[in-house]
């Protein structure tokens, strides 16, 4: 980490980055992480047959393409780390899922007007790499049109005390990324304020994973 420059979003993409490939082999070996397997469950029972992703942070894609290998439709992923997305789309063509991929390299805020909407976004361990969270969101219920599916930090001292240690270790190693625990229930009231539904619930001792189901307007 410690070549890591100093904004959040470099550091971000780089520090990540450099572990691109042990990403790929760990789910290759091993599949979903515990959080991931909820996540699916809670699709599972919300449905996501012929509904398009989009995957903000997405790393290395695995998650989105276990979900397209099991029935959706197509899926795009962004992030930060160039390195993460040459693992992305070598990992789809060696799944046939070339075809009904695309990744973009990038600040997802940054990005989003340019996107089109999606029937899922997907935000797995994302929300605590911004600093900005409710511009986070708000650019995330912009392009969602049916359900948003996060996995969060949970608000807890624990949590609160790991990042502040984690943060401390980032700094002294001249990191610009930091690790972020925000209020799940400020993002909660900010997902219901936009006319979503919490549809599904599970928890970790550190994650809270969520699915949102947008209301319909009657």
């Amino acid at each position: 980490m410690a070549g890591c420059c100093g904004s959040t979003a470099c550091g971000i993409g780089r520090c990540f980055g450099r572990f691109s490939r042990r990403y790929t082999r760990r789910y290759e070996r091993r599949g979903l992480e515990a959080t991931q397997k909820q996540l699916v469950a809670g699709l599972q029972k919300a449905g996501f047959d012929g509904r398009s992703l989009l995957e903000i942070g997405c790393g290395v894609g695995y998650l989105h393409q276990y979900l397209l290998l099991r029935g959706a439709a197509t899926a795009v992923g962004v992030d930060l780390a160039p390195a993460m997305l040459t693992e992305a789309q070598a990992l789809a063509a060696r799944q046939g899922l070339a075809q009904r991929t695309r990744y973009l390299p990038g600040d997802f805020e940054v990005l989003a007007p340019e996107l089109d909407v999606a029937d899922i976004t997907l935000l797995d361990k994302v929300v605590c790499c911004y600093p900005d969270a409710p511009g986070l969101m708000a650019a995330t219920i912009a392009r969602t049109k049916e359900i948003c599916a996060l996995t969060l930090p949970r608000g807890h001292a624990l949590n609160r005390v790991a990042a502040r240690l984690g943060g401390g270790l980032l700094r002294a190693v001249g990191s610009g990324y930091r690790p972020f625990v925000h209020d799940p229930m400020m993002i909660d009231r900010q997902l219901r304020a936009a006319g979503f539904k919490c549809v599904y619930e599970a928890r970790t001792l550190i994650w809270l994973t969520r699915l949102y189901r947008r209301v319909p307007v009657s």
